[in-house]
């Protein structure tokens, strides 16, 4: 009888501990969490400093993950063909990673837009990112549009990521 009722006790706690979890994910139709972090070329990134003038691609990674990898051409495309439209940060999220092969990857795939490191992962938390790539689109009122499944063609969906309300 001790036994069913603790398993019924833990079956309940681990419910809503679950539900909990979800209903504070970081999630599409959401306010992004703001943050700072200073990019790899020294300057200081503030999400909410793009609040109001564009919308801004945000994108989770590590230097082995072989899936951001192949990322790489598509998000340089985008920083070259929409850099007046939408802002591209792309965090690494310091699992078993460190500025220096941050740097070497910037070098090696001649990366064109910006990137961050995410010491003590405090942003990579903040957003609940569990694996890489994990990506997020912003628009410029602030609010996650995406988190993940984002088109690949984006030019169709600028005009509304960017229109204010």
């Amino acid at each position: 009888m001790k036994k069913i009722f603790l398993r019924i006790v833990y079956t309940i706690l681990l419910t809503f501990s679950i539900h909990s979890v979800m209903a504070n994910e970081v999630d599409e139709d959401q306010l992004a969490p703001d943050f700072s972090l200073q990019q790899l070329d020294g300057t200081l990134f503030k999400l909410s400093d793009y609040r109001g003038k564009k919308a801004v691609y945000l994108v989770f990674w590590n230097t082995w993950c072989a899936y951001c990898i192949k990322k790489v051409p598509m998000l340089k495309t985008i920083q070259t063909q929409f850099t007046d439209k939408i802002k591209l940060i792309a965090i690494n999220t310091s699992r078993k990673d460190s500025v220096h092969e941050s740097k070497q990857f910037q070098q090696q795939f001649n990366i064109n837009y910006a990137l961050a490191f995410d010491h003590n992962k405090k942003v990579t938390s903040l957003y609940q990112v569990f694996g890489v790539p994990t990506a997020f689109i912003i628009d410029i009122n602030g609010v996650i549009r995406y988190r993940d499944g984002i088109p690949t063609d984006i030019s169709p969906y600028l005009a509304k990521w960017n229109q204010k309300q």
